[in-house]
């Protein structure tokens, strides 16, 4: 019986893997270079910015890019309503925070007190926070609910002008 367990075990983890490994290598998000100039494109728009932090070597991000962000971000219900940028938080790529500081990936997630990926948070135009982040790969019926809760929260401070 303990055996036939831990065949099952495996087998789950063997197919979970197998899922993520098919996942398209298209899935992506743009890369948070430059969030004064995002800031920018948000203000003219009057949408907020979403920054994805993530980390590639993470599964639970894998699933949160390829089956919540990206079809977010290809959703023209969404599609010019939210700015979505991602950044690594175990990378060191170069990149300009919402003041225009440079800085990097790592140190700009640390600044911020990252520590769980994936996390998302909302921002408005003058880099401030607009709803509480979304910590984790919540239940799966309810995440894209949260995440599209806090993006209608940036936008209402958008239309606020705030």
């Amino acid at each position: 019986m303990i055996l036939l367990n831990i065949f099952k075990y495996w087998g789950c983890l063997i197919v979970a893997w197998a899922l993520l490994i098919a996942a398209p290598a298209t899935a992506q998000l743009l890369p948070a270079d430059d969030l004064a100039q995002a800031a920018a494109t948000a203000k003219a728009r009057r949408a907020p910015v979403l920054i994805a932090f993530m980390q590639q070597s993470c599964p639970y991000c894998a699933v949160a890019r390829r089956d919540y962000l990206v079809p977010l971000q290809t959703d023209p219900k969404w599609k010019n309503r939210v700015l979505i940028r991602e950044i690594d938080v175990d990378r060191s790529t170069a990149m300009r925070d919402f003041a225009g500081t440079a800085t990097t990936h790592r140190e700009y997630a640390r600044s911020l007190g990252i520590k769980t990926v994936p996390t998302l948070i909302v921002f408005d135009a003058n880099g401030e926070r607009v709803a509480p982040p979304i910590i984790g790969l919540l239940a799966d019926d309810f995440y894209r609910l949260y995440i599209e809760q806090a993006i209608e929260a940036g936008l209402a401070r958008m239309r606020r002008g705030r």
